[in-house]
């Protein structure tokens, strides 16, 4: 924090702090080599750079409370080492299969009452923590268009907008996004374009899971006795490690020989796929309100580095405590040297600068939509050494453990939780 009076201060996407002067309202840029402080775009820039600390003051969560396990023990207290450990050591071995943001029975028995396709779409929708950042999508909009195109007319015009950019190929960071927004309207196929080659792995395959479960399954690599989607999930994500999931020939068989013996329900969907399938740890760098890893280029850094026998991938089952910690170095290390500059101005001679301000922009919003507690079937990785590092300094926000229920986290909306707890009262259901 500036001790100059007469200067405040905003903050970029991936955490940077950038100085203002309040007498001019200008963004105080780094220096670059050449001594230039103005270029042609530094007025659009700066604008945009307002406007993304702007986004990021007025995320939906932004009442959103940490709270913090305090590692001290007080007399008279209980000690919060037992609850810690009991976390801690869920990163030692993959995830049980139902133990990760599971249904709850109240949740499941509210589901299944739901009469039609279009509610499930929608809760199911809902569930996954997946908002549109690049239009605004209301709750009422979603599963507006059904599997033969029909579109509800109060919808039409949103629908028109989403239909005519979800081909839109300026980045796949745009055309991921769009192509979420379709999903979301009712158009699943587009849900999961291309996203591993951008940095937000946890939406990712929160987006691939969600198409499971709105699919049934089925996908463009349907072959008799095959649901292609569930086999794409094992051959992209845990067969080749891309985007987050740990490369694990063994479960990529399983859930291939999976993808051959399950049926989608009456509504052709397969709701409790995670529970069935079981969820993956996901390396992601992104999180609420702090993208570091926009582009994934710290991740694919990593990875290169364990195919290269570099480091060791920290889930892997013959793991050990220095292997982990060297891990942990490796990622610290260039999340502190490959950082977005955002606080140098755009250099004059870039062709390509108007997307890179839109990417901003975009990125912010990812950012401040990103739900604080997570993707509910995609849950973040930590080693248990980083785990311990946060506990032992104040800093482990008891919210973000994998294993809360989805149904009971910041970002549902309590409107729906009530339903769902009005009705297990209504027909005595007890967890």
């Amino acid at each position: 924090m500036s001790d100059n009076k007469d200067i405040y201060e905003i903050y970029t996407s991936n955490g940077l702090i950038l100085e203002v002067d309040k007498n001019t309202n200008q963004i105080i840029f780094d220096k670059r080599k050449d001594g230039r402080k103005v270029g042609k775009y530094t007025q659009e820039y700066s604008k945009a750079l307002f406007e993304a600390d702007r986004i990021l003051r007025t995320s939906p969560y932004i009442n959103y409370q940490p709270q913090y396990l305090d590692p001290n023990f007080y007399t008279g207290q209980a000690s919060t080492l037992l609850e810690f450990k009991d976390w801690q050591s869920i990163y030692l071995k993959d995830p049980i299969k139902g133990s990760i943001a599971p249904w709850t029975k109240a949740e499941k028995a509210y589901y299944k009452s739901l009469k039609t396709k279009k509610e499930r779409y929608k809760y199911l929708v809902i569930r996954s923590g997946i908002r549109s950042v690049v239009i605004d999508i209301p709750y009422e909009a979603i599963g507006a268009v059904d599997e033969k195109g029909n579109v509800d007319p109060k919808y039409e015009k949103l629908y028109r907008i989403v239909d005519d950019n979800k081909h839109n190929l300026r980045s796949s960071l745009f055309h991921n996004e769009w192509g979420m927004a379709a999903g979301i309207l009712g158009d699943y196929k587009y849900l999961a374009n291309d996203m591993s080659q951008n940095g937000f792995n946890a939406r990712f395959i929160q987006a691939t899971i969600l198409y499971i479960q709105l699919s049934g399954g089925s996908s463009i690599l349907d072959k008799p006795n095959l649901l292609g989607a569930i086999y794409g999930y094992a051959d992209i994500a845990v067969g080749s490690g891309l985007v987050g999931v740990h490369k694990n020939p063994l479960r990529e068989q399983e859930i291939k020989t999976l993808a051959k013996t399950l049926k989608p329900d009456e509504f052709g969907m397969l709701p409790f796929i995670d529970e069935i399938m079981g969820v993956d740890w996901v390396i992601d760098l992104n999180k609420y309100r702090l993208a570091n890893d926009e582009f994934g280029d710290i991740y694919k850094a990593l990875r290169s580095d364990v195919v290269e026998g570099k480091i060791k991938d920290p889930r892997d089952v013959d793991s050990t405590y220095e292997s982990r910690r060297e891990f942990d170095r490796y990622m610290d290390g260039y999340s502190n040297g490959m950082i977005n500059a955002y606080g140098y101005d755009i250099p004059n001679d870039w062709n390509d600068a108007q997307l890179k301000i839109d990417s901003m922009i975009l990125t912010a919003k990812l950012a401040a939509l990103t739900p604080p507690q997570g993707y509910p079937n995609a849950p973040r990785y930590f080693t248990p050494e980083k785990l311990e590092w946060y506990y032992k300094r104040h800093k482990l926000d008891k919210l973000l453990d994998p294993r809360i229920p989805a149904i009971y986290r910041y970002n549902f909306p309590q409107s729906l939780r009530e339903k769902i707890q009005a009705y297990a009262k209504e027909h005595n259901i007890k967890e």
